[in-house]
């Protein structure tokens, strides 16, 4: 009897805590884009639609490098202007045709990116 007073609350510990599929979503899915040292494109397909992004860097603590919301944008206007440093990590969020995703990248100093996902 004892044993399955014990087992029950181990059983809880090793799931972990509920949520399945819907364990964050506000953030939404991961889905990498394309990165540059000048730009960075959310799409490159013209049938996708861009309507918010934000883009932040972890130099010198977390530096905000583009935000913008209320956008009905399309390729080539899906891509933005920016500069970015290897050795650093970036984060972003956006939305693509009525779909929240995130995207946290690595570059390194070779300038390899590497995506790291949550």
């Amino acid at each position: 009897m004892k044993k399955i007073i014990l087992a029950i609350p181990l059983c809880g510990l090793l799931t972990g805590c509920p949520g399945g599929e819907h364990e964050g979503k506000e953030i939404g899915g991961f889905k990498p884009f394309y990165v540059d040292k000048g730009r960075v494109c959310f799409s490159l397909d013209k049938r996708d639609v861009l309507s918010r992004y934000s883009l932040y860097s972890n130099y010198d603590g977390e530096k905000r490098l583009a935000v913008n919301e209320g956008l009905k944008f399309s390729y080539p206007d899906t891509c933005i202007n920016v500069i970015l440093d290897s050795g650093y990590r970036y984060s972003s969020s956006y939305n693509l045709n009525g779909v929240n995703y995130h995207y946290e990248f690595f570059i390194d100093n070779n300038w390899n990116v590497k995506g790291l996902r949550r």
